[in-house]
């Protein structure tokens, strides 16, 4: 027989893991906004035509008509999001937000302590994102950061906010996977 991808007798754990992950989300959407990482990485891995696990209002859908797939998707995703303190508490977004306000204070003086919460959000979005880790640690978060800002308060076009990272990094931006980088980091955080 095969194994079981669910184990159903488990929905009403799953129910009350799920009313505790939505709980969390109303929490920080109320403390922080809407563009929290842990919600969007959240939503992102439910949110699609195979799962179908995000509500229209934003919260985790859940019943028992779902198939194994989906009730073990929600199961593992809301699992993880209430796992990582870091994401899915206000503590744990306050002490990153005071991290990385830190750490930028150090590298960029005063610019660290004026940047929004919802910005220090984005940041740890950025320097987050496992498809784009390893161009973001070759390029430098916090460069790639400080030229975002550049880049906004002088309303450079897409050109030009690539040509000023060439010029602050010491890395090759020429390959595909590095282009594909800069115009997803240009569209969301400038367009």
């Amino acid at each position: 027989m095969a194994k079981e991808i669910y184990n159903r007798n488990n929905y009403e754990k799953l129910k009350k893991q799920v009313i505790k992950t939505n709980k969390a989300i109303s929490r920080i959407e109320k403390q922080y906004g809407e563009s929290s990482w842990g919600i969007n990485n959240l939503y992102n891995k439910l949110n699609n035509d195979v799962f179908q696990g995000v509500t229209k209002s934003g919260k985790i859908r859940l019943n028992k008509s779902m198939s194994d797939v989906q009730l073990k998707a929600i199961e593992k995703a809301t699992s993880n999001f209430l796992e990582n303190k870091k994401t899915s508490t206000l503590t744990g977004i306050k002490g990153v937000i005071k991290d990385v306000k830190s750490s930028l204070k150090a590298t960029y003086g005063d610019m660290g302590n004026k940047l929004t919460n919802k910005e220090v959000n984005m940041l740890y979005d950025l320097v987050e994102d496992k498809d784009k880790r390893s161009i973001t640690e070759q390029i430098g978060a916090s460069e790639v950061w400080a030229t975002i800002i550049q880049a906004k308060e002088q309303k450079l076009d897409y050109n030009k906010f690539e040509d000023l990272i060439s010029k602050r990094s010491s890395t090759d931006i020429n390959d595909l996977e590095a282009k594909a980088f800069l115009e997803d980091i240009y569209n969301r955080y400038l367009s």
